[in-house]
């Protein structure tokens, strides 16, 4: 198994084939289990207008997740990091090139960067916090509003868990991160390494919080890339012709990215295409249309993003090679990374 997964990690192109072989394999299943029939009719009935916003809000979501990256990298006091670089990383990241998921590049990269794996782990750890620190809250507010107010047909068994579950897990990490209370919890595990890395990345919204204004383009930046990346959702959906409210919209999303496809391996490759398509048919999206609105989305925001992830990917593979080395990058590496 171990020598599965190394020769794995230096092909890239077979974990892109297998990647695609468990995306393929979702869909049909689900289209199998509803019926093709009832799929291919639901193509013939598409509103092709949608393509471009689709494609246009994917686009947006890609650039401004680079300028979140590059304020995240920052945290700890590190130089920035060149913007084609981070442009690089960002989209190897986002293929299905790694069997650890895209924050396991991430964290390669970053420790080859700075020659600091531990400062690299906390890093990539502070950058899923500062995905979920915007995406969970609002989420959280559409179920509070919607379990208030009209659910627009939403299980409410699907509501109270956002409504509930996000306040108290922010404060628990807030608390459980702070420093006195940090030090406190490692003693009673006996300090390990992993604990430690852990709230130490959640601590990093402590950092983001209190300087918020240093950090502004990790903020701006995030927003906009959930806010672009769910409108590209959107307009997937407007393409079969379903017209969902804000709240079924976000509330879907947010329960189908219950784990963000960048900590996914291989991109959340067959996990996203089934978790998407049934949150939406919670949230009152008839399955057919749910599944092919899932399909198209993901024409864009995975199988349009191969091309230019495997081309970035070979530029930032001397960063691999160097942290799984343990050794500092050599100049012609660093030249192929960077330039």
């Amino acid at each position: 198994m171990r020598d599965l997964r190394r020769r794995l990690r230096e092909h890239p192109y077979a974990l892109t084939a297998l990647a695609l072989a468990f995306a393929a394999t979702a869909v049909a299943g689900i289209a199998n289990a509803y019926g093709f029939g009832a799929v291919d009719s639901a193509f013939d009935a598409i509103e092709p207008g949608w393509i471009a916003f689709i494609a246009v809000a994917e686009i947006v979501s890609y650039g401004a997740y680079v300028v979140a990256y590059r304020s995240i990298a920052c945290v700890q006091g590190h130089e920035p990091i060149p913007l084609r670089l981070a442009a690089r990383v960002v989209a190897a990241g986002f293929g299905p090139l790694s069997a650890g998921g895209g924050f396991a590049l991430d964290k390669q990269a970053l420790h080859a960067l700075h020659s600091d794996e531990r400062a690299a782990t906390v890093r990539v750890v502070g950058l899923g916090v500062l995905e979920w620190a915007l995406l969970a809250p609002a989420a959280c507010i559409c179920a509070i509003a919607m379990l208030l107010g009209n659910r627009d047909g939403v299980w409410p068994s699907l509501l109270w868990p956002w409504a509930l579950a996000v306040p108290a897990g922010f404060a628990l990490g807030l608390f459980a991160s702070a420093p006195g209370t940090r030090r406190r919890i490692l003693r009673w595990f006996g300090n390990p390494g992993w604990l430690g890395h852990l709230l130490e990345g959640v601590a990093t919204l402590h950092t983001l919080l209190r300087h918020a204004r240093q950090f502004s383009r990790a903020w701006v930046g995030t927003t906009i890339y959930w806010a672009a990346d769910i409108a590209a959702l959107y307009g997937g959906l407007r393409m079969f012709g379903v017209h969902p409210t804000l709240g079924m919209l976000i509330i879907g999303y947010a329960t189908g990215y219950a784990a963000t496809r960048r900590s996914l391996p291989l991109a959340g490759a067959g996990v996203t295409e089934a978790l998407m398509t049934f949150s939406l048919h919670w949230v009152g999206v008839p399955i057919v249309q749910a599944l092919c609105a899932v399909v198209a989305y993901r024409v864009f925001n995975f199988l349009l993003v191969l091309p230019p992830a495997l081309a970035a990917r070979g530029r930032v593979q001397p960063l691999i090679d160097a942290a799984r080395d343990g050794r500092a990058l050599t100049a012609r590496e660093r030249s192929l990374a960077f330039d």
